[in-house]
């Protein structure tokens, strides 16, 4: 089998895992969100480097309401003669400050979502904001590949991955390692995890949508500019704006 037919395979066979595997979890991220849009929530996504990044946000069929929720800290402090070496515990700790800081700044409250993208699930960053999120209330969707999970170690200091501190956890099916293709003579290529996180998140809201019109409620959902024009879109944000959701 050639690469290209490899890489048709492979996709296949994570759309399909997913497809036989993961519904129930689908399920129950689509009725938190839409729980929480319904009553008014707001509905984010923490993305860590990958395709949603960019694909949850501003597409056309995507809703309105997804928005992003990310953090940096930038100090301009440059004392080259000291030495910026901390043990795990100090940057655990200093990691903590500033998620509880970005969720402080941030617009997120008790009763919203957040859904968490990152394939190995280890970070401490995402650890511990999916932490501090259960103590505020605030649901968290992880999607994750179980198996790059199970090979890798836990670099939070709770010794936790993301499985084990969201509400709903979502496995995007990806194999270890992420890519799937065997090259001779050379690395494996052509990852997984981008096209299945985005599968999984169309796919949580597709069914999110449906249950939010079954209580009565038919979310903002963007239409392409390249349809009606970009006045057509301004005047569902205005709507959007009006009624939240």
């Amino acid at each position: 089998m050639g690469y290209l037919d490899s890489f048709f395979t492979a996709a296949d066979g994570v759309f399909a895992k997913i497809r036989t595997t993961q519904r129930t979890a689908i399920e129950r991220a689509a009725e938190a969100i839409a729980a929480s849009l319904a009553g008014g929530g707001a509905l984010c996504v923490m993305d860590t480097g990958h395709m949603l990044k960019h694909e949850a946000f501003n597409r056309a069929g995507g809703l309105m309401a997804i928005a992003p929720f990310s953090y940096a800290l930038s100090v301009e402090n440059p004392l080259t003669q000291r030495s910026d070496a901390r043990t795990e515990a100090e940057n655990a700790e200093v990691e903590g400050r500033t998620v509880a800081l970005a969720l402080d700044r941030s617009l997120l409250r008790p009763g919203d979502v957040l859904i968490i993208n990152s394939n190995s699930g280890r970070t401490p960053n995402v650890i511990e904001t999916a932490l501090q999120c259960r103590e505020r209330g605030i649901v968290t969707i992880g999607i994750s590949s179980s198996e790059q999970m199970r090979g890798c170690t836990a670099a939070h200091p709770s010794g936790k991955k993301l499985f084990d501190v969201v509400d709903v956890a979502l496995d995007n099916c990806a194999p270890f390692g992420d890519a799937a293709v065997e090259v001779k003579d050379n690395e494996k290529m052509c990852p997984m995890s981008g096209m299945a996180g985005a599968y999984c998140l169309w796919a949580v809201h597709a069914e999110a949508v449906e249950r939010l019109q079954a209580r009565g409620v038919n979310p903002t959902i963007f239409r392409s500019v390249h349809v009606s024009g970009g006045g057509f879109v301004e005047e569902q944000r205005k709507k959007f704006l009006e009624r939240g959701v």
